[in-house]
This record gives C-alpha cells, structure tokens and sequence, in this order.
C-alpha cells in the first residue's frame, strides 16, 4: 500500500494536505525578518552537520 492509497483510504487528499503545509510554512516564514531566518538557518546547518558526523560515527561502531 502506497501513501496515496493510505491517505485516499483516511479520506485524506495529498494535494490538499500539501497546500495546507506550503500555506502554513509562508505564514510562519512571514512573521520572521530576512536576518533572523538567516540565523535559523545556519543554526539548523550547523544541526544536520552535528548529526550527520553522529550518524557516520555511530554507523562505523556498530558495522
């Protein structure tokens, strides 16, 4: 069963719930000014670096 059937089933349509995300992320995006998503940003880079380094480490001790 694919997601779209999972979805279809729930009585739940993916474009629907895709606009209603896309529409709730530009809400949020709007209330914050150009220099504060640019913090977020690099704090958010600076978070997938520290756990991709995690990953890689982790996946070498246990394989």
């Amino acid at each position: 069963m694919s997601l779209d059937e999972f979805l279809k089933d729930a009585g739940i349509k993916a474009n629907e719930l895709t606009d209603e995300l896309k529409t709730k992320i530009e809400a949020e995006k709007a209330k914050l000014d150009t220099e504060t998503r640019r913090k977020v940003r690099k704090f958010w880079i600076g978070v997938s670096v520290v756990a991709f380094c995690l990953g890689i480490g982790a996946g070498y001790l246990l394989f």
